[in-house]
């Protein structure tokens, strides 16, 4: 599985954790099946964990991602989706995300390590213990 998906209501947050490279088809799936989760409602925060993984897409690629996350833009509401990438190529890519995305709804920013994501997201809980307290596994519903 290139990917898992932890949903911590306690703290309102998801966590999508990327295993292995993801394609545009592995993303755009994964924004689907986001907002398919149990429980899932506008206001939710998502963290995007891209440091286990590459992303290798092309700019027609990232443009199409883009538009995909549009569609799904008004379930989320206003909130923030922080996206941790610590290889370069994967981090630029997430700062071009962030530029086509910038009239969506939903704010997203990309940090290379939980340290400078600490507080951006405004859960009052630091990104590291946010992590630790949305551990890693299958889709699941935390309660």
């Amino acid at each position: 599985m290139p990917h898992t998906i932890r949903f911590n209501k306690d703290l309102g947050v998801i966590v999508l954790r990327a295993k292995h490279s993801m394609d545009v088809v592995e993303l755009e799936a994964a924004f689907t099946e986001l907002v398919r989760l149990e429980g899932f409602k506008e206001g939710l925060s998502l963290i995007v964990d891209f440091r286990g993984s590459t992303t290798p897409l092309t700019t027609v690629e990232l443009r199409q991602l883009a538009t995909y996350a549009g569609q799904t833009d008004a379930q989320w509401g206003d909130t923030k989706w922080s996206f941790l990438a610590s290889a370069d190529v994967t981090y630029g890519l997430s700062r071009m995300f962030m530029a086509l995305t910038s009239k969506h709804q939903v704010e997203t920013h990309v940090f290379r390590n939980v340290k400078e994501a600490d507080g951006w997201l405004g859960l009052g809980v630091d990104m590291d213990e946010i992590l630790v307290r949305t551990p890693d596994g299958t889709v699941e519903v935390l309660t």
